[in-house]
């Protein structure tokens, strides 16, 4: 879907939020009343998380023969998420923390194996507790019967995806399916660029215990971010259960990723909203909670994109054409 549909779609699901679910008035005063010490500590348990993120970003690159200082990872980590955020770019921020890594001379090819593997065992495990917070709800009594075939069908794609990843690891069955397609397609340079990235994935795949001590830290990122939303509803004074949390944050946050959006901005809220009024939350607290969680996001990551700045003078990210290059 191209940017400027997502754009709008993103803007018109947060007027419909504003005009006909919450009175924004109310959301306002539930903002307004944020306790201080709470808004420290959203943003040090924030900070925690991406530091998490970006140490398993690291384990994958050490699989591959790189040294990335954890301190410059978090400020890479977050400089290019504050540009993916503030900046209606083309390309999200993945695509400009693999530049920002490219330029200090890592391998291109690389340094984008290591973002999408990261990506896809994060999906991997993020469906997997996707379905895990669709069984939360329904024992909460949120979701009913019917949502059971939604759990069906997750598990489904979990084996499946899981399946696929497994097989291409496999370079004879990987070569004999190649060896299928039209010599156009064979000699194509998409498909020498394939080749490459594939060869980087199966290196990576062989690093067992990288790849375990990865999942394992992604399990545990998962279940910390949960943390975020309890202690904004703490500072905003909204009585939630962390377990009501354990059950609507991973759905939500699995299927704002669809790419419909922009950041996921809209359907994120949405999505979350319904739950937490399914569960008899109020709508206006759900949404300050969602709005207080992109906003003490942003505050978490400017510390670090303004010394990135400070440091290399680049106010704007990088040419993103340069990863083709690697």
């Amino acid at each position: 879907m191209k940017l400027w549909l997502r754009i709008a779609l993103s803007i018109a699901l947060v007027v419909v939020l504003f005009t006909y679910v919450v009175d924004g008035r109310e959301v306002l005063s539930i903002l307004h009343r944020f306790e201080t010490r709470y808004l420290v500590l959203a943003i040090i348990v924030v900070t925690l998380d991406r530091v998490l993120m970006t140490y398993k970003w690291i384990l994958l690159l050490r699989a591959q023969g790189y040294r990335l200082p954890l301190l410059q990872g978090v400020m890479i980590y977050c400089t290019a998420m504050v540009w993916g955020l503030v900046l209606p770019t083309t390309v999200g921020a993945d695509a400009i923390r693999a530049v920002m890594v490219t330029k200090r001379g890592f391998n291109g090819t690389d340094v984008v194996t290591s973002i999408v593997i990261e990506r896809m065992v994060g999906f991997v495990l993020a469906l997997a507790l996707g379905l895990v917070s669709i069984s939360i709800l329904r024992m909460l009594g949120v979701l009913d019967a019917r949502f059971d075939s939604a759990l069906y069908l997750g598990i489904a794609m979990l084996v499946g995806v899981t399946a696929l990843l497994v097989a291409a690891l496999n370079e004879r069955l990987v070569g004999r399916i190649v060896a299928q397609l039209p010599r156009a397609v064979r000699d194509s340079k998409v498909m020498h660029y394939l080749d490459r990235f594939a060869g980087a994935y199966r290196s990576l795949g062989g690093a067992r215990s990288t790849i375990a001590q990865f999942g394992a830290l992604t399990v545990l990122e998962q279940l910390f971010s949960v943390i975020v939303p309890w202690t904004l509803a703490k500072g905003l004074g909204v009585d939630v259960d962390l377990l009501l949390l354990l059950g609507v944050l991973p759905i939500s946050t699995l299927l704002s990723r669809l790419p419909i959006s922009f950041d996921g901005l809209g359907v994120f809220e949405a999505i979350f909203i319904g739950l937490m009024v399914l569960a008899g939350i109020d709508a206006a607290a759900a949404l300050a909670i969602a709005i207080s969680g992109r906003i003490i996001q942003l505050f978490a990551f400017l510390p670090w994109w303004v010394a990135y700045v400070a440091r290399s003078g680049a106010v704007r990210p990088p040419n993103c054409q340069a990863t083709r290059s690697g």
